[in-house]
């Protein structure tokens, strides 16, 4: 079956189970590094948002021989289980004065996003871009968000300047950083997975082989913390925050290395000026190519605060074009 044959049969078979009164339609939403990914919005008569499915993962589990009427099924239930989004007034968007102080930003890679920079207000970041959206009601499994464009600013009739410090003074406080050594975020992403079948020995032995592989003997291990937000979403925006990197750099009394894990979130170590940058560049970007999703990946650079200077800079050839 072919790709678009799929997504009109998923379209129709959802017509036919929910009856009237619900209005589908088929759209292609353009995501973060020009990734495009097709979804049905369903919506009730009447309504002026719509909860999008996407449909491209379900394809692929047709052609690994998952029946179509079973993924028809699970569509059907992930609806019902989320059957709409938080009530927006439709004045929202039309008022700034009503949604200033749920404006937020976050950072993505401006040369694969060349084009949607185009329409959205961004400021440069050293190969990334901040650009805003709206931070519009936190849930059980993230936000729900909607992306600024330049044609919003010209409704609410401000300026990128004003977005920006509105953005700039709203997100460390809407979206705090949390910064948590590397094994404790995978202990408790398995916790999280695994629920009531998570053991400590298995991730303990794991971590232990992990670093005996990857380091030599007379060598510390150098600690690896995890920067983000509460909701570990967009977090790497984090890194732009005026005091996060800023007080963690002081706690550890050193420079610190940044390395673009996402964009939900970095990953922090010390640096002793005895590491190869260069190096560390290269498996971040064998790891972006081969473990990040697409849509995700934020960068292949990695950067470094200098306590002296109060400033993060960039210290290993870029390789942001491999995204």
């Amino acid at each position: 079956m072919c790709y678009e044959f799929f997504l009109q049969i998923v379209k129709d078979d959802l017509e036919k189970r929910l009856g009237d009164g619900y209005q589908l339609a088929l759209r292609s939403i353009p995501k973060n590094n020009g990734i495009v990914r097709d979804g049905i919005s369903i919506s009730k008569a009447g309504e002026t948002v719509a909860p999008t499915i996407y449909l491209n993962d379900f394809y692929q589990e047709l052609l690994d021989g998952e029946p179509l009427s079973k993924i028809c099924d699970r569509i059907c239930q992930i609806y019902q289980e989320n059957p709409s989004l938080p009530y927006l007034d439709s004045q929202a968007f039309i008022s700034y004065e009503r949604i200033h102080d749920r404006i937020v930003y976050k950072l993505i890679n401006t040369q694969a996003n060349a084009s949607l920079l185009k329409k959205i207000p961004s400021i440069p970041f050293h190969d990334m871009s901040m650009v805003c959206y709206l931070l519009i009601e936190q849930q059980e499994k993230g936000y729900v968000t909607a992306l600024i464009y330049k044609e919003h600013l010209k409704t609410w009739k401000i300026r990128d300047k004003d977005l920006f410090l509105a953005a700039i003074r709203n997100t460390p406080s809407l979206l705090p950083p949390v910064i948590q050594p590397l094994n404790d975020v995978l202990r408790q992403l398995a916790v999280e997975m695994l629920g009531d079948s998570y053991q400590d020995a298995p991730l303990d032995t794991l971590l232990e082989t992990a670093a005996e592989y990857h380091l030599p003997e007379d060598t510390s291990f150098p600690a690896l913390y995890v920067l983000t937000n509460p909701a570990r979403v967009n977090g790497a925006a984090c890194m732009a925050y005026p005091l996060a990197v800023k007080n963690f750099a002081d706690r550890m009394g050193r420079d610190i290395l940044i390395l673009p894990s996402s964009i939900h979130e970095v990953l922090l170590m010390a640096d002793d000026s005895q590491y190869d940058y260069d190096e560390i560049s290269r498996l971040v970007t064998e790891i972006n190519a081969s473990e990040v999703p697409p849509e995700d990946r934020l960068s292949n650079q990695i950067y470094r605060y200098e306590r002296d200077l109060s400033q993060i800079t960039a210290v290993s050839r870029s390789l942001s074009h491999c995204l």
